[in-house]
């Protein structure tokens, strides 16, 4: 069933979806949304695969180059550049940038490392998840190598497609998980005179599940969802756990995130007091909207990130069903800087 199949009426496909979507809502409690928070009422719109999202009140920065028409066509999806945004000027530069009023501080560019993305994302898939804890790590034995660069040898040979084994049964004992629904944490404000809380909060390691099978290397690529980067983050408690040590960013991640900062004239966001870079360094501004990935649409794989040659086709595979979405914080307010950061 195609994405072009469900945005038409009048194909088989939709009206297969529409029976099966009132089959499957017809009992359905109508207050059910009243407990959904805003976020998450937004999450289960665009999450949901019948009837189609509608798209026209997300920012499409495509739809404002009219070389990418063809793209947005054979995608289907499309969004809308009639939303509030103002373009920045970039002299010298042919890659457009665009801030967002609504959301101070937020600045978008859809092709700013168009030339650097097939790079990223063999770094990302070969040396990032590999070197890092994922959310993996928790549950399973990974291999030396990595689940991708794993999986890339046995592509061809699947006796090479190693079966993983959960770490829970090559453990004496683990402690079952408390059944129910996720506990919320409701932490402290983060600042300077509540670090020491924050850092001497425990932070005990997650246990590992009990009920997992063991998977071949190629099935649990697929549940790769984050490898982590610099301070490593406890999602336990939703904080930073610095017993753990700065993780090293990579320079071509570092390098990439400095020309990004640099590209935008920050006077045209801020005014001229605000936001200017000093001393060589960027003035990082905390953004405290929520964000999340809440679906990757159907068909929307750029061109140049399509089979180019045999080497890159298990990449391009990948990429349709899949994005590497790249979070930079700031951990640290300005100007603070606790006695075991290194120089």
């Amino acid at each position: 069933m195609s994405s072009a199949d469900l945005h038409n009426p009048n194909s088989q496909a939709y009206k297969k979806a529409r029976r099966l979507y009132f089959k499957a809502t017809k009992n359905r409690n109508p207050d059910l949304e009243l407990d959904w928070s805003p976020f998450r009422a937004e999450e289960k719109k665009y999450k949901a695969r019948f009837p189609p999202p509608d798209l026209s009140n997300v920012l499409d920065l495509a739809t404002l180059d009219p070389a990418r028409e063809d793209e947005i066509g054979q995608g289907v999806w499309r969004g809308s550049h009639l939303l509030h945004y103002k373009e920045l000027s970039a002299a010298g530069r042919s890659t457009k940038f665009y801030a967002i009023p609504e959301i101070p501080g937020a600045v978008v560019s859809a092709l700013f490392y168009e030339p650097k993305q097939r790079e990223l994302v063999r770094w990302s898939l070969c040396d990032q998840a590999r070197e890092n804890e994922t959310n993996l790590d928790i549950h399973y034995t990974l291999p030396k190598d990595g689940l991708w660069n794993t999986w890339l040898r046995s592509r061809h040979d699947s006796s090479k497609d190693i079966t993983v084994h959960p770490k829970a049964t090559e453990a004496s004992s683990v402690t079952q998980e408390t059944p129910g629904p996720r506990q919320l944490v409701n932490n402290i404000p983060a600042a300077p005179d509540t670090f020491s809380t924050i850092s001497n909060t425990p932070k005990p390691p997650p246990t590992p599940s009990a009920s997992i099978k063991p998977s071949s290397a190629s099935e649990l690529l697929t549940k790769l969802r984050w490898a982590n980067i610099g301070w490593f983050y406890h999602w336990g408690t939703k904080q930073y756990d610095f017993t753990k040590g700065k993780g090293v960013i990579d320079p071509r991640l570092r390098d990439l995130c400095r020309d990004a900062v640099a590209a935008v004239d920050w006077r045209q966001v801020y005014g001229e007091t605000n936001g200017i870079w000093g001393d060589g360094e960027a003035d990082w501004t905390t953004w405290n909207e929520t964000y999340g990935v809440p679906r990757i649409l159907d068909d929307t794989l750029p061109p140049h990130l399509k089979d180019l040659d045999e080497n890159w086709e298990p990449y391009a595979a990948y990429m349709r069903t899949a994005r590497i979405n790249v979070n930079v914080r700031q951990v640290f307010p300005k100007g603070f800087k606790p006695d075991f950061v290194d120089a």
